[in-house]
């Protein structure tokens, strides 16, 4: 079955790009991290949200794959899809495009793990999460749309 992503898109800007003229390659983790943000206040749950509220959710693990180079003023869309998972972590994959061609530039992968507000590593994923995660395989699977109403109380 194959997963609706959720999608992201923005310009290239001027600092971005190196002495070759194209977007150095570091900055396309950066644009990993501008889609699953995106897509963690598309369903209600900001990293700000999680961070007030006590919770950390560190990057353990970062795959980026290379195919084409971008360059300034290029419209990018990114892409992201969570992996449904048995333990509290969050993996996604990401797909990072020139538009309007849609030109693959970039592929890749990031695990998070969960810590609680004492920075205990979670085995299980806290209700917020829990909630985030649902919405976003539902969106995935076609089933429901975008749900930005917050999961947690403003602090």
């Amino acid at each position: 079955m194959t997963m609706r992503a959720f999608t992201t898109s923005f310009e290239v800007r001027f600092p971005e790009v190196d002495s070759y003229g194209v977007v150095w390659h570091g900055h396309y983790v950066q644009y990993f991290e501008v889609a699953r943000n995106a897509l963690c206040a598309a369903f209600g749950l900001t990293p700000a949200d999680a961070l007030a509220h006590g919770y950390k959710v560190p990057i353990t693990k970062v795959e980026l794959n290379l195919k084409r180079s971008a360059v300034l003023d290029d419209r990018l869309e990114v892409s992201a899809v969570l992996a449904p998972s048995e333990t509290a972590k969050l993996a996604m994959a990401y797909e990072v495009r020139r538009l309007p061609e849609r030109t693959l530039l970039a592929t890749g992968t990031t695990e998070q793990v969960i810590l609680n507000p004492q920075g205990d590593l979670l085995l299980t994923l806290p209700t917020p999460v829990k909630t985030l995660v649902a919405r976003v395989l539902a969106f995935q699977r076609g089933e429901a749309g975008e749900d930005p109403a917050k999961i947690l109380p403003p602090r």
